[in-house]
């Protein structure tokens, strides 16, 4: 009753106006959606910079998202908030013809501690307690320090006074207020806060691209190519872009890939910070992508020279905003030119990709 995780089902709930939205949930599903949430709030750090998305909507045409690990997503707050109640495809919605009224939860006059006791209800008190011991379900925080307030709090005490003037204020404070309350009333120095960083955006997409190719299979070759790619920046990600964010978004709210294979392929191309060609003789050469660009060999008649995208567009007098003097990176004499190229994902080339 007083864990935030069933909190979240209740608000979930209230947002759907529905119980259902849980319906047919087992042990194994509700311990992936507690992994989910979890995982987002470790994302978070201290910020709330990503919430879980729903990939079919919560309030869609004709459905109802539900509350399934599969139907979520770790997303940006900025473009959760965008993306609204559109629907590319996949997750797991509920046709509404199909919602039993007695189910219905409404936040105008249901309260989330009520909602919290249907839920319970719903899935059955076994199942409850089963998911509590699975998963090591505690009370929130926020309820353990409330209630350790309360039992301990002595009005003659000088310290507890200067910590909490008026105990009946404890039920309004944050958190945060009720640490530095409890540490006071101890006599500790809680010293400085210091709020942790929010995970970046790249890893957080990334991590979701692989975890939901366990319900779309085709998307586990690009999670495991993406990860590879971000990899090599060595924890800088700074070749990740808005564009990228956006666009593994999309693809993870259901776009499929028979429409953007190439756009995955492009992002990781793009945040590839080195890839190495591998020579006919055994040797090889990496390729650093120091200027956010992809790089490509051109096969010339006495020499391989590597050169940048903006420069291989200019060699063609392609207008690129940018200086169009070619930029030779490295030259390979003749007997070194390789008997076969690969892009970043080890796939074999003749000639340049543009």
């Amino acid at each position: 009753m007083k864990s935030a995780f069933f909190y979240y089902l209740a608000t979930e709930c209230l947002r759907a106006g529905t119980i259902e939205i849980l319906q047919d949930h087992t042990l194994e599903s509700l311990v992936k959606l507690h992994e989910v949430y979890k995982n987002n709030m470790r994302y978070n750090g201290s910020s709330n910079t990503f919430e879980l998305s729903h990939i079919a909507p919560v309030k869609g045409s004709g459905h109802v998202g539900m509350l399934y690990a599969e139907n979520l997503v770790s997303a940006p707050k900025a473009l959760n908030r965008a993306h609204g109640n559109k629907h590319f495809g996949f997750g797991k919605p509920l046709h509404r013809l199909t919602l039993d009224p007695k189910h219905s939860v409404d936040k105008r006059w249901d309260k989330p501690s009520e909602v919290v006791q249907r839920v319970i209800n719903y899935l059955g008190k076994d199942l409850v307690l089963a998911v509590i011991k699975t998963c090591k379900i505690k009370p929130t925080q926020r309820s353990q320090l409330v209630e350790w307030i309360i039992a301990h709090y002595d009005p003659t005490n000088e310290c507890h006074l200067i910590a909490l003037g008026d105990l009946s204020q404890v039920h309004d404070l944050k958190t945060r207020q009720l640490q530095q309350i409890k540490a006071t009333m101890l006599g500790d120095d809680t010293g400085e806060y210091i709020a942790s960083a929010p995970t970046h955006p790249a890893i957080v997409l990334c991590n979701e691209l692989s975890r939901l190719s366990a319900y779309r299979t085709e998307l586990e070759v690009y999670a495991y190519a993406l990860d590879e790619a971000l990899s090599t920046q060595a924890g800088d990600y700074s070749l990740f872009s808005k564009h990228h964010e956006q666009m593994l978004f999309d693809v993870l709210h259901g776009k499929g890939i028979a429409v953007m294979a190439d756009t995955l392929e492009m992002i990781v191309g793009e945040n590839t910070q080195r890839f190495v060609v591998q020579y006919g003789n055994g040797q090889h050469h990496v390729i650093t992508n120091t200027e956010a660009q992809r790089y490509f060999i051109q096969d010339h008649k006495d020499q391989v020279i590597i050169t940048s995208l903006v420069a291989f567009k200019a060699s063609l007098g392609v207008d690129t905003n940018t200086d169009n003097s070619a930029q030779v990176h490295d030259e390979i004499t003749l007997h070194m030119l390789p008997a076969a190229v690969f892009d970043p994902w080890g796939n074999e080339v003749e000639q340049p990709p543009f």
